[in-house]
């Protein structure tokens, strides 16, 4: 599909009306850029694309032709994009729209400029300013072009994906598939409205579409023809029809072969079909292809999901150290899912600093050379003076070397408290996923799409804050409340709480790191109140306290007498908060503490009482009165 749509924006940027060439004549370049520029472009091949059209500059200078500096132009503009490079991109286009607003009176280089800019607006996030585009080459393409409709409504489509706008995707769909000619375009456009109904909760209104798509026989392709009978197929299964759904997975996925499209996905569809008719060892066979496919890709998210379907076959046929070792791979994929990005930007932290060392022992040796050298003309004084300056340089450059690994310190404890922040959202998360599934199992349909709707909300706040390695007490205290309440919601109101801030009069000029609290009052939710008569309080206190925040937790819970089990689930979560105040003592200098107490031996009391002293930064306050969070600066 992604192939579909980069060959839909090339031919937007070389759309030819003309006979195909081999080499430039004097007629319009276009049909040599469809023939010669557009295939490197499909295959990616960006640097063989740009070498043609860079020799072909010169030419169409002294040509003179606008529209062949137009299309040369957009090209280029393509060439950039396709390497992510994209505010060269839009410095070719905005000179070819310029260029076309200037000389071009048919309006189709204006028409073509104005969708590349809107479609590379959209990559940049600029999303109003792409649809201010969008929108004028689609009443543009109304009136000179109407067979180019259909690509302007794909890339509206994705401008209001991005934006979030359901009923303008919806309208944008169903307008390009009904005006499409193509078969590959059609394609396309039908993959994203089954991905649309899915998004709306409409798997019915799906199936009908494609049921429907099967009886059109005005175009056809084996490509796509693979497409309709495995989207139907997963449909059907989906729905409960599942042998008819089998029959047109595997008659979608015999297409794919021959084609050699198969993917990961595709066997993992069919499996998950073989496993609702109880057919486990083919299930259990075509996973383990699609795991191996999975893994060829690099896609961890999907590993993960295989994982967890090879974990539930291993269930059902009553294997439960198994099961358990595939609960145990999903959740380990989904770590490496979290984290890879973080590990590679450590990566690529150390090569760069690796490579400014070995240019800076690189200059001292070349320095050192030269003043051997000079020492070797010049008399004593010179020679002392020459002694002189390469202490005073080597202690210069000692300093530097101090100074920037005093840098990279802190910028390794930096990525190691977001590495441990996101280890405990990933425990949370897979929490939330296991009591998912147990209110789907008891039927608790209902409270399961409640449940969702919080956790969604929940997620995005986290989201927001997990960016940078401190937040505020105001949003903090947020998505912790955010959290209870969902646990509220999870555990039939099994609990209350209670938060109580004394002594901070504006929450957002306390800044610590994320996600400190919740674990803590997860441990109190999941072991202390599990199994209890008497129903959970939750009591949360935090005071000031000189540079630090003091943090009580208190809850009327079993305390310390759990299964042990429960209790190396605590003190995962425990040890991690543990490591994460270390950290923090360090990058601020301030000591940070993490105490436990068993009410019972204290007070005689249920419950356990836990107390956090956690050092805090406050946000920097620019000249022109706006707040910005503070970096660590020492």
């Amino acid at each position: 599909m992604y192939r579909i749509i980069v060959l839909a924006i090339i031919c937007v940027a070389c759309n030819t009306n003309g006979n195909h060439r081999q080499s430039p004549s004097a007629d319009p370049l276009l049909p040599f850029f469809k023939q010669r520029v557009n295939p490197l472009l499909q295959n990616l091949e960006t640097a063989a694309a740009k070498k043609i059209l860079d020799s072909l500059l010169p030419y169409i200078k002294e040509k003179d032709n606008y529209i062949d500096m137009c299309s040369w132009l957009r090209c280029m503009a393509v060439v950039y994009q396709l390497e992510n490079k994209l505010d060269s991109a839009r410095w070719y286009v905005d000179r070819s729209l310029q260029l076309a607003l200037e000389k071009d009176t048919t309006q189709r280089q204006i028409l073509a400029g104005k969708i590349q800019t809107a479609d590379i607006m959209g990559d940049q996030h600029s999303l109003d300013s792409a649809v201010r585009y969008g929108r004028e080459a689609y009443f543009m393409a109304q009136k000179i072009d109407t067979p180019g409709l259909p690509l302007i409504c794909l890339k509206l489509y994705n401008i209001y994906e991005k934006i979030g706008d359901l009923p303008m995707q919806k309208k944008y769909l169903f307008e390009g598939f009904k005006r499409s000619t193509s078969p590959k375009h059609k394609t396309v456009f039908a993959v994203n409205i089954s991905e649309y109904y899915e998004k709306v909760n409409q798997v019915d209104s799906a199936l009908i579409f494609f049921q429907t798509l099967m009886k059109d026989t005005s175009f056809s392709n084996p490509y796509y023809n693979a497409v309709r009978y495995e989207n139907l197929g997963t449909l059907l299964s989906k729905k409960g029809y599942l042998k008819e759904g089998l029959a047109y997975q595997l008659k979608g996925m015999q297409i794919s072969r021959e084609l050699d499209e198969l993917s990961a996905r595709y066997y993992y569809n069919i499996a998950a079909t073989y496993l609702k008719l109880g057919q486990y060892l083919k299930d259990e066979h075509l996973l383990d292809t699609a795991l191996s496919l999975a893994s060829h890709e690099k896609n961890w998210a999907l590993q993960k999901q295989i994982w967890r379907a090879k974990a539930a076959n291993l269930t059902l046929q009553r294997k439960p150290w198994q099961a358990s070792a595939a609960k145990d791979s999903a959740f380990s994929y989904y770590d490496k899912e979290v984290d890879s990005s973080a590990i590679g930007r450590a990566r690529e932290l150390e090569a760069k600093y690796s490579l400014l060392e070995k240019d800076l022992q690189i200059k001292s040796l070349a320095l050192s050379n030269q003043e051997s050298e000079r020492t070797r003309e010049r008399q004593r004084n010179a020679i002392v003076q020459i002694i002189c300056s390469v202490v005073v340089l080597g202690i210069y450059l000692y300093w530097v070397w101090r100074k920037k690994q005093y840098k990279m310190s802190i910028r390794e404890d930096n990525l190691r408290q977001q590495l441990l922040g996101g280890q405990i959202k990933s425990h949370f998360l897979y929490n939330s996923v296991d009591g998912l599934l147990e209110l789907i199992e008891n039927g608790n349909t209902r409270s399961a799409v409640n449940f969702i709707q919080r956790l969604t909300q929940l997620l995005r706040l986290s989201l927001e804050n997990a960016r940078q390695p401190f937040v505020s007490l105001k949003n903090e205290l947020h998505a912790l409340a955010s959290y209870l309440t969902l646990q509220q919601v999870l555990s039939g109101n099994q609990f209350d709480f209670h938060i109580e801030v004394e002594g901070l009069a504006d929450q957002r000029a306390i800044l610590i790191p994320p996600m400190l609290l919740q674990p803590i009052t997860e441990n109190a939710i999941l072991h202390g109140f599990a199994g209890q008569q008497e129903k959970g309080q939750i009591n949360i206190l935090i005071q000031k306290d000189h540079k630090a925040l003091h943090c009580v937790i208190d809850d009327n819970g079993r305390g310390f007498q759990v299964a042990g089990n429960q209790s190396q689930k605590r003190s995962l979560s425990t040890l991690i908060n543990k490591e994460r105040l270390e950290i923090l003592s360090r990058q601020t200098r301030t000591h940070a503490k993490l105490k436990i107490i068993d009410k019972k031996e204290t007070t005689g009391k249920a419950g356990v009482r836990v107390e956090l002293i956690v050092p805090y930064q406050s946000p920097v306050i620019k000249k022109n009165g706006k707040r910005v969070e503070s970096q660590q600066q020492f």
